[in-house]
């Protein structure tokens, strides 16, 4: 039998846009972009935390400065109830994202079980 296995997962992307906590996060993110102040924020601070990653991955070094902005940045964005309220969802999300991963990598993990210490009860 031959398995497609990207038949499979067309059908789990679909199902996760039925789930509630994908649901949540599409309404929390329209919330956020309903509040212009705060999605501008959100946006400045995305691109900022986003050139910041760019830079350490390339081997440069942030100065105090940029550092500091991106914090200031992450404080001012934090205070915002939208963003908040998105924060709470993406975890949620996370969460499931986890899960996911767990069944969708088990057979490789049972592969390798035998080098892996074991748990004592």
């Amino acid at each position: 039998m031959v398995v497609n296995i990207y038949d499979t997962a067309n059908e789990l992307e679909r199902q996760m846009r039925e789930t509630q906590e994908y649901q949540d996060l599409q309404a929390a993110f329209a919330k956020l972009k309903a509040d212009s102040d705060a999605f501008e924020l959100f946006k400045k601070f995305q691109q900022s935390q986003m050139q910041a990653q760019q830079k350490q991955m390339s081997g440069q070094e942030l100065s105090e400065d940029e550092i500091k902005a991106v914090q200031d940045l992450a404080k001012e964005v934090g205070q915002k109830q939208s963003v908040i309220a998105l924060m709470e969802v993406e975890r949620r999300v996370d969460n499931m994202m986890q899960e996911l991963n767990k069944v969708i990598t088990k057979p490789i993990q049972d592969i390798y079980q035998d080098i892996m210490p074991q748990k004592q009860n």
